[in-house]
């Protein structure tokens, strides 16, 4: 595909960014130390797939200054599996490990039969509704309080708002108590009648019309505008998604295993209508002026699509990010990411100063990421689903929680290789999700099978250790021989970040994989290994004295410390602790 220049955008905001006021370092000297006073308001800004070295590797200044000005847990990592978006993204407003949060990965056995298709069958959470969040979430009947409940109550009056491209990580983290919920809806074809979209072709690609809009919970009017004369012209939140515009992602490998389509994830050149975090940033920032809001989580999803694509940190080739081509690379997405925090910061400037008191800002990862030097899967075009989710022809998997009214049975049907070593030994598997893990439900869950699989599933290549679900934690099974530092970090944490996934709706066999191994796409997460559990992890409020710390900080711990810096009293129990920002 051609070229196409790129908008040069945000040079502006990344200067006005840079001159944060009350970002300097410490107290002064000579004089009594106090805290700041508690914050009114929190914005969580999630790099999604961001490896904690990408602040310094790449143009990212404005994530340096609330790193070198705030609270940095220079060893943060995630502390469960599995190392996910769809998990993540609710185990930060709720505090709790996945196996207490009523679904512990991107497959989900529904051992309550919770959504009426029958006692364990099998489903993949990353297609839910926002209500069937909602409905796991209350965990078989226990509910539990999130972000977003802490604030109505000790905020009356105020909302909570999550926005980001991803229909999975928008609205799990909203569940049944955020207030708005903004997110890109499904790809649309119609721009000939009064519902559809005529002027979204990119610039340079006329014929190539098929877009995205804002969907989600109560999504303000605004964000829906379309021409007040003409209503099939639509408004700045609608954006190009033609799969034909893929900028070279579909011929180039290892790209072609998950390509891109449009501008869901990219700005793209179209200056009324600039899509991916761009897109994201102003939703949000358009939010936080015409919203009375006291929590916002904002999520942005392109460093994860380059990343998955490209390969993660493996993806070093130099980019200029001036063509559409280039900007689907990792470089140009987190450049892009950096330029939207700015925005994002400079505008909660101006909210503290017009509605008085301070917002605390949290930066974070729902993530890292590996590449797949060691590559399981297969290398045939679009072939990252049916690389991450096997579900046998004869008893599928349903694929959108309470909505479809059959399993899917061709969709997943079709494994590498590599995962037919799992499969052709007794046949004894309901599904099974493989990305850095691999994690395996099986038809047949007694012990002794348990024990089985876990044999034959520390026989699978890249396989380090394998374990089998022994009810409240797992039992080792095996090793095999690993690396110093794999073992290193295995021995520290391994068993830790098993156990989390310790639950009925969970796997009843776990593999474990080696550094730099992926059966999903060639850059990929979801298991154990160091650089897929580390994420950057940053506090910052105006007035905080700067540290980088060695503390351990999971992330689970990001609820109770939020709570704790708002001077809001937590009520119910988290797997994660409170930490103190201000010494």
């Amino acid at each position: 595909m051609r070229s196409t220049r790129i908008l040069a955008i945000g040079t502006a905001v990344v200067a006005a960014a840079l001159s944060l006021t009350g970002m300097a370092a410490g107290a002064s000297a000579g004089g009594p130390k106090h805290g700041p006073p508690p914050a009114k308001r929190v914005v969580i800004v999630l790099f999604d797939q961001m490896l904690p070295q990408y602040a310094d590797q790449f143009r990212m200044p404005n994530f340096r200054k609330v790193r070198d000005a705030g609270v940095y847990y220079n060893k943060a990592y995630l502390g469960y599996m599995a190392s996910e978006t769809v998990i993540a993204h609710n185990v930060i407003p709720s505090g709790l490990l996945p196996k207490n949060m009523g679904y512990t990965d991107e497959a989900y056995r529904d051992h309550g039969d919770l959504f009426g298709k029958g006692a364990d069958q099998m489903h993949i959470t990353g297609d839910f509704s926002l209500d069937d969040f909602a409905t796991v979430q209350k965990y078989h009947g226990q509910p539990y309080p999130k972000l977003a409940d802490y604030l109505h109550t000790a905020r009356p009056g105020t909302k909570f708002i999550t926005v980001g491209e991803k229909s999975y990580a928008v609205e799990t983290a909203t569940g049944a108590s955020g207030d708005i919920a903004v997110r890109l809806g499904s790809r649309k074809t119609d721009y000939t009648t009064a519902i559809g979209c005529s002027n979204l072709a990119i610039p340079g690609f006329p014929d190539n019309k098929a877009w995205r809009g804002p969907t989600g919970k109560n999504v303000p009017p605004y964000l829906l505008e379309r021409d007040a004369t003409d209503p099939t012209i639509c408004g700045r939140y609608f954006i190009n998604s033609d799969s034909a515009n893929h900028y070279g992602t579909k011929d180039a490998f290892p790209s072609y295993l998950y390509p891109s389509d449009g501008n869901r994830y990219w700005p793209g050149n179209d200056p009324k209508h600039l899509g991916g975090d761009t897109w994201a940033a102003d939703a949000a920032i358009t939010m936080m002026k015409k919203e009375p809001w006291s929590g916002m989580f904002i999520t942005l999803g392109a460093i994860d699509k380059a990343a998955h694509m490209w390969g993660a940190q493996a993806d070093v080739a130099p980019k200029h990010c001036s063509t559409l081509a280039e900007r689907t690379h990792v470089k140009c997405a987190a450049e892009n990411a950096d330029v939207q925090l700015g925005k994002i910061l400079d505008e909660i400037k101006k909210v503290d100063r017009a509605k008085g008191g301070k917002t605390l800002v949290v930066l974070t990862a729902d993530h890292g990421a590996t590449y797949g030097k060691n590559f399981l899967g297969k290398q045939t075009s679009g072939a990252g689903d049916s690389n991450w989710y096997y579900a046998p022809s004869d008893l599928g998997v349903w694929d959108a929680g309470s909505l479809p009214t059959a399993p899917d049975t061709e969709t997943y049907s079709d494994p590498s290789d590599a995962v037919k070593n799992l499969l052709d030994a007794d046949g004894n598997v309901q599904f099974s999700y493989q990305s850095t893990a691999i994690e395996t439900w099986l038809r047949d869950y007694s012990t002794d099978k348990k024990k089985a699989k876990a044999s034959t599933m520390l026989a699978m290549p890249g396989v380090i250790a394998s374990y089998w679900h022994n009810g409240n934690h797992f039992s080792l099974r095996g090793t095999n021989s690993m690396t110093s530092s794999e073992k290193a970090w295995w021995q520290a944490h391994g068993q830790e970040i098993v156990d989390t996934m310790a639950s009925d709706d969970g796997p009843d066999v776990v593999g474990l994989l080696h550094d730099k191994t992926s059966y999903g796409v060639y850059g990929d997460h979801g298991g154990a290994q160091e650089t897929v559990q580390r994420v950057p992890m940053v506090f910052w409020t105006p007035g905080i004295d700067d540290r980088s710390t060695g503390e351990k900080f999971r992330t689970p711990d990001v609820l109770p410390t939020i709570l704790k810096a708002m001077g809001i009293q937590q009520t119910s129990p988290t797997d994660g602790k409170a930490h103190v920002l201000d010494d």
